[in-house]
C-alpha cells in the first residue's frame, strides 16, 4: 500500500485489509462437507433418482450449495474491499463502507487500550480482530477484524501510540526563544 492511497500527515508505517482467505477455506471445506452429506442422504431415502423439472435432486443439491457457497464469499469479498487499516507514524486510520466512507482516525493522544482477540483456528493460522479502545464517548471502541498476524500488528500499534507527542507551534520561534535564553 503507498502513502497516496491512504490520506493524512503521517507515513504509513502498515496498512492492511482483512485476511479472509482463512475464512473462504473454512466456508468451503464446510459447504462441500454438508453438500455431500446430503446427497449421501438423498442416495440412501432413494431420493436422489427424483426428477424436478426434468433434472436430477443431486443436481438441484449440488446448484443449491454452490449458490450458498457463492453468496458466503460475496459477504467476505465485500468485507475485504470495504475496509481498510493503516497504522501512520502519528495515528492509526480504520476506513469502512461502500458507497459511504467512514474514516475513524485514533491519535495517541485519544487512544486507550487495545486487545487482541484470536480464537484457537486463529492462533494456529495466525488471525485475529484487535480492538482499539479510544477515550472518545462517541465511538469509545472499534474492531480490526480478520487482522493477519495480529500480535505483530498489536505491538506495532502499542509502539506508535506509546510514544509521548511533541508539538512546536512555530519551528521558527521556537528557535529565537532558545536563542534569547
Amino acid at each position: 500500500m503507498t502513502n497516496s492511497t491512504i490520506e493524512g500527515s503521517g507515513s504509513v508505517v502498515w496498512s492492511g485489509r482483512p485476511w479472509v482467505l482463512p475464512a473462504a477455506i473454512a466456508r468451503t471445506i464446510v459447504t462441500i462437507l454438508v453438500g455431500f452429506i446430503i446427497v449421501w442422504l438423498e442416495y440412501i431415502s432413494g431420493n436422489a433418482g427424483d426428477l424436478i423439472a426434468g433434472v436430477s435432486v443431486v443436481f438441484w443439491t449440488f446448484l443449491a450449495f454452490l449458490v450458498i457457497w457463492l453468496l458466503s464469499l460475496v459477504g467476505l469479498l465485500v468485507e475485504r474491499a470495504t475496509n481498510l487499516y493503516a497504522l501512520k507514524t502519528d495515528s492509526l486510520e480504520i476506513r469502512t463502507g461502500i458507497l459511504t466512507s467512514h474514516s475513524f482516525v485514533v491519535v495517541a493522544s485519544g487512544f486507550s487500550d487495545l486487545e487482541v482477540i484470536r480464537g484457537v483456528v486463529g492462533r494456529i493460522i495466525g488471525y485475529g480482530d484487535i480492538v482499539i479502545r479510544t477515550q472518545s464517548e462517541r465511538a469509545p471502541e472499534r474492531t480490526m477484524s480478520k487482522v493477519r498476524y495480529p500480535l505483530k500488528v498489536a505491538e506495532k500499534i502499542k509502539y506508535v501510540m506509546g510514544r509521548p507527542i511533541v508539538r512546536l507551534e512555530n519551528p521558527a520561534e521556537a528557535g529565537a526563544l532558545s536563542a534569547n535564553r
